[in-house]
């Protein structure tokens, strides 16, 4: 006697062909099997097994992420701002090749700061991604100069790393 390997198909074909009592019991075999897998309840079990290991790799991805959305939300509500140049530095420990100047550059280009100066637009300061510091700098002569220096909030800080980040994948 021989034994062959036989797929579940080739073995619905043989066995559709066969004219004999043992092939109509293989067939109608085949034809039970695939009315059980059919059914309603074994395609709603197979969709909740599907679900359940779609819902486990999730809850994996959220326990890997709950320390960076922490960070990020430390970061974003922080009453702290930075430079920009410090935001380069950071962007920088990211992944992102840029600079100081390239990136107040790339700032200006994209409508984050105004054409001709450090100034912040209008429209990212509605989004509150900067703000404006104020120094008052004696001069020499006895006169006193008022300076503007744009600084990066949390918000914004998250705002621009998750932006190149994005722009890099």
């Amino acid at each position: 006697m021989v034994d062959y390997q036989v797929s579940i198909d080739m073995a619905k074909q043989i066995c559709m062909i066969q004219r004999s009592e043992e092939g109509k019991k293989i067939r109608q075999y085949f034809i039970d099997l695939e009315k059980a897998w059919n059914t309603p309840e074994q395609i709603m079990a197979r969709a909740l097994k599907v679900a359940e290991n779609t819902i486990e790799s999730l809850k994996l991805e959220v326990k890997e992420m709950k320390p960076k959305a922490l960070f990020a939300e430390a970061v974003e509500t922080s009453k702290t701002s930075i430079l920009v140049g410090e935001l380069a530095k950071l962007l920088k420990q990211n992944g992102v090749e840029i600079g100081q100047n390239r990136l107040f550059a790339w700032l200006r280009e994209n409508g984050y700061l105004l054409k001709n100066s450090n100034m912040p637009t209008q429209r990212s300061m509605e989004l509150k991604l900067f703000e404006i510091k104020e120094r008052t700098v004696m001069m020499p002569n006895g006169s006193s100069r008022i300076t503007k220096t744009p600084k990066v909030t949390g918000k914004g800080q998250t705002y621009f790393v998750n932006k190149f980040l994005g722009e890099l994948l």
